[in-house]
């Protein structure tokens, strides 16, 4: 095969050129490894603005660095094309196009776009994206730390990317590559798990439209665990294939594992494309019914069958939520309802006071009642004549 030429963002192992998808987790390989050589852009400054100070990922369209923006003196993350991409005019053209559109976004859980520019490179022009710089773990993370998230932190958790995927979709962006590792948990406010989505659709562009795409990664774009069926089979990507994969990491988040896993890319895209899923809550039976039957349903095989779009998809996240939470609360209710409390005995309109049996009372406790009513009323006529002595005006001095 060769020396290893190629390592994966996520596990860190090293493979050939030729090996197009980590075997290990499915996740799209970069062009070379990130450590293959010189560095071209470590300790540069780009466009006399951007100090690049450490190499952070590497991905199938390029790579990035944290650097530090002067002037402003803050930290941003610098997303750099591959040189080989960037060397197709089509590929290029397409990652400006699409970043001009992702930058357009806005939405509180989509990582902000700050400026697109280009640096030369042997004379030849690299297209870079420079991002908010986002100080949290991934998904990813917290899901290797902890196995599994609750069901109620994976519901929050969810409904901000659901919501932040809902608004590319409205304007016609589809991210094609939604993955653990593409979700960012920071701490905004008190909230430790506030969503950042990164990577919107930049220059995934169709395999037959560029070959040299085709060579790097095949026809299938994404990490084969969270690639939809339509998709796995070569079909185009749309909303929907987001939809599924937006299911697919909520089934993860709730079980600590995928639907599909496999020794190869191959054998997961092929599971992907007629296996049926596990049942959710044979995995993880603490996870509610209701929630388990959404994310299934969205795991389906047919597109027509998903949310058309992750905006519905947020919609029924959202309903299911309220149900579960309403559930939760109706059950306290429940529970303190079955205290005895003591409970009057109605009387008939009808009855008289004649048909109303007669009290049966001792004469010793009839005594104490009259005591009890002369104080009250003794009382009562006192606090009259002290409001009357005090509304009577006063003589005053001569």
């Amino acid at each position: 095969m060769g020396e290893p030429q190629r390592r994966c963002s996520s596990c860190g192992e090293s493979y050939a050129e030729g090996v197009i998808f980590c075997p290990r987790d499915g996740n799209a390989l970069p062009a070379r490894s990130v450590d293959s050589g010189p560095d071209p852009y470590l300790g540069q400054t780009l466009r006399g603005e951007f100090r690049v100070e450490a190499l952070i990922g590497a991905g199938a369209v390029g790579r990035v660095y944290r650097a530090h923006q002067l002037g402003v003196e803050r930290n941003v993350a610098l997303k750099i094309m591959h040189r080989d991409l960037a060397a197709n005019d089509g590929l290029r053209a397409r990652f400006l196009r699409e970043a001009r559109i992702a930058g357009s976004l806005c939405h509180p859980n989509l990582v902000n776009v700050l400026s697109l520019s280009e640096v030369q490179q042997d004379g030849l022009p690299i297209p870079f994206l420079a991002l908010e710089y986002l100080d949290g773990l991934t998904l990813r993370s917290a899901l290797l730390a902890q196995g599994a998230l609750s069901p109620e932190r994976a519901l929050h958790v969810l409904l901000q990317i659901a919501d932040a995927l809902g608004e590319a979709h409205e304007h016609g962006i589809v991210h094609r590559d939604l993955k653990p590792e593409n979700s960012m948990l920071v701490r905004r406010g008190d909230d430790p798990d506030f969503v950042k989505v990164l990577d919107f659709g930049v220059a995934r562009a169709e395999a037959d439209q560029y070959p040299a795409i085709a060579t790097r990664a095949g026809a299938i774009f994404g990490s084969a665990r969270y690639v939809a069926p339509e998709c796995a089979a070569g079909g185009p990507s749309t909303p929907a294939s987001d939809v599924y994969a937006l299911a697919t990491l909520g089934y993860e988040c709730l079980c600590g594992r995928s639907p599909f896993d496999g020794e190869s890319a191959i054998q997961v895209l092929l599971k992907q494309q007629s296996a049926p899923i596990p049942a959710l809550r044979e995995r993880a039976p603490n996870v509610p019914l209701a929630l388990a039957e959404l994310l299934e349903k969205n795991l389906s095989k047919s597109p027509q069958s998903r949310a058309q779009n992750a905006r519905q998809f947020a919609r029924e996240l959202q309903a299911t939520s309220e149900t579960i939470l309403g559930k939760t609360r109706r059950g306290y209710a429940l529970s303190l309802s079955n205290v005895p409390v003591p409970v009057p005995v109605p009387v008939p309109v009808s009855a008289s006071a004649s048909a109303l049996p007669a009290p049966s009372l001792s004469p010793a406790l009839i005594i104490v009642l009259c005591f009890l009513i002369g104080i009250s009323a003794a009382l009562g006529i006192a606090q009259q004549l002290g409001a009357f002595e005090s509304a009577t005006p006063k003589a005053g001095p001569p």
